[in-house]
């Protein structure tokens, strides 16, 4: 009697298809990851420039910030954004101003805000903070305040639903990068072990 061999069937290849777009889902709010960052980034500033005063007689909402192992992961989610195009160029300015704010002197906050040029008190929303002596230096010091959706179409001389537009782009960005971390390091933020998921 002949003996037989089976031989299993091949199996089709499967075709491999280039992606040509990734989106990324976050299951919290970029603006709160972003917000504490700014929060963190200003920080940093008035501590640099020795006028941490500023930075204690601010209203709560601006005081909580990020560790520094998260803001270096979300600055480095905002540079590779300001590389990648002029639209990403474009996106990280309106994060920029959204969040962290325009740099100005205590002489042109004062002035803007309807102060005179002698007053030591600035407003924060509706908070008033005395600046020290010390602290108080209109030749060195810069003040920094984050500027509203409106604010930044008129400094951009651009349309505010643009402006809203460009924003969410670059959060998403910031979403997908943050994402692309995790996936290939492992490397979490940390703040959000404290954030609210949506």
């Amino acid at each position: 009697m002949s003996e037989y061999k089976r031989i299993d069937e091949e199996q089709p290849k499967e075709e491999v298809k280039n992606v040509a777009k990734v989106r990324f889902k976050a299951d919290y709010d970029i603006t709160d990851v972003l917000r504490l960052w700014g929060n963190w980034a200003r920080k940093n500033h008035y501590l640099e420039q020795r006028s941490p005063s500023w930075f204690n007689e601010q209203p709560k909402r601006y005081k909580e910030s990020c560790s520094d192992d998260d803001a270096l992961l979300i600055d480095s989610a905002l540079i590779s954004l300001s590389k990648t195009s002029r639209q990403g160029a474009e996106q990280y300015e309106v994060l920029k101003l959204f969040y962290f704010g325009q740099s100005r002197t205590v002489e042109e906050y004062v002035a803007s805000t309807g102060m005179g040029r002698k007053l030591e008190r600035l407003a924060f929303d509706g908070a008033v903070s005395i600046i020290s002596n010390k602290d108080f230096n209109k030749q060195t010091k810069t003040f920094i305040q984050p500027l509203s959706v409106v604010d930044i179409a008129k400094k951009m001389n651009i349309d505010r639903s643009k402006v809203k537009l460009i924003k969410e782009g670059g959060e998403n960005h910031i979403v997908g990068h943050l994402s692309a971390i995790t996936m290939l390091t492992g490397q979490r933020l940390e703040i959000l072990n404290n954030i609210k998921f949506i």
